[in-house]
C-alpha cells in the first residue's frame, strides 16, 4: 500500500487532484475537512468540546455549530487557532489511522488523504510521499471569495493564517500546479505517478 498526503492552501483546489487519482488510478481517498464536518455535527466528538469552550452563542436555533461564525475566530485570533488545532488535530489523526487501517484489510493499492494543514500538524510521518497543489495567489483570492461568499478582506485572513504556499511547496515530494485546467491537472498527475504500479 502506497499512501500519499495531498496538501495545498485553501483554495487551490486539492479536490480536483484527489478526484483524478480516484476516478483515473484507482485512489481510495480520504478528505480530512469533511472528516472534521462530521466530527462537528450535534453528537460528533468535537461538537461537546467546542461548544464547552466558546459557549452557547456559537450554536444556531437549529442546534449546529455556526461554522462561519467560528471560521472568523479561528481566522481572526491566532490564539484561538492555535487551541483548535491542539484539540482537532489529535481526534483527525486517530481517524485517519483507523481509515489507513481499513484500507490495508481490503488491500488497497494507492490510498490519498487529502489533509489542508498537513505540515502545521506534523503529520508528515503518515505518508509514502507529499504532494501539494498551489496556484496563483489572486485565483485563490478569487475561488475562494466565491466559493465561500467573502469579502476580500476575509478571504485574504483567511489564505495568511496558513503556512505559505512557498514553503509548502518546498516542503513536498511534488507539487501540481492547479490554474483551473482539468486536462493539465490530470497530465502532472500522471507524469508523477509514471512507471508506478499499485
Amino acid at each position: 500500500m502506497y499512501i500519499i498526503g495531498l496538501t495545498g492552501g485553501i483554495a487551490c483546489g486539492k479536490s480536483a487532484v484527489a478526484e483524478t487519482l480516484q476516478r483515473r488510478c484507482n485512489a481510495v481517498t480520504l478528505d480530512i475537512d469533511k472528516v472534521t464536518r462530521w466530527l462537528l455535527e450535534p453528537g460528533g466528538a468535537l461538537f461537546d468540546i467546542y461548544v464547552r469552550h466558546f459557549g452557547g452563542y456559537v450554536v444556531t436555533r437549529e442546534g449546529v455549530l455556526n461554522r462561519r461564525l467560528i471560521g472568523e475566530i479561528i481566522f481572526n485570533h491566532p490564539d484561538e487557532r492555535e487551541w483548535i488545532n491542539s484539540v482537532a488535530h489529535p481526534v483527525l489523526l486517530n481517524k485517519a489511522r483507523d481509515f489507513l487501517v481499513e484500507c490495508m484489510e481490503v488491500g488497497a493499492g494507492l490510498v490519498v488523504l487529502e489533509v489542508p494543514l498537513l505540515f502545521e500538524a506534523g503529520w508528515e510521518f503518515l505518508f509514502d510521499e507529499i504532494w501539494a497543489v498551489y496556484t496563483k495567489r489572486q485565483t485563490q483570492i478569487k475561488r475562494l471569495m466565491r466559493r465561500d461568499n467573502l469579502t476580500k478582506q476575509q478571504a485574504l485572513s483567511r489564505i495568511n493564517a496558513q503556512m505559505s504556499t512557498q514553503e509548502i511547496r518546498e516542503r513536498a515530494d511534488v507539487t501540481i500546479r492547479n490554474l483551473g485546467s482539468h486536462y493539465a491537472v490530470r497530465q502532472q498527475v500522471f507524469n508523477a505517478l509514471h512507471g508506478r504500479k499499485f
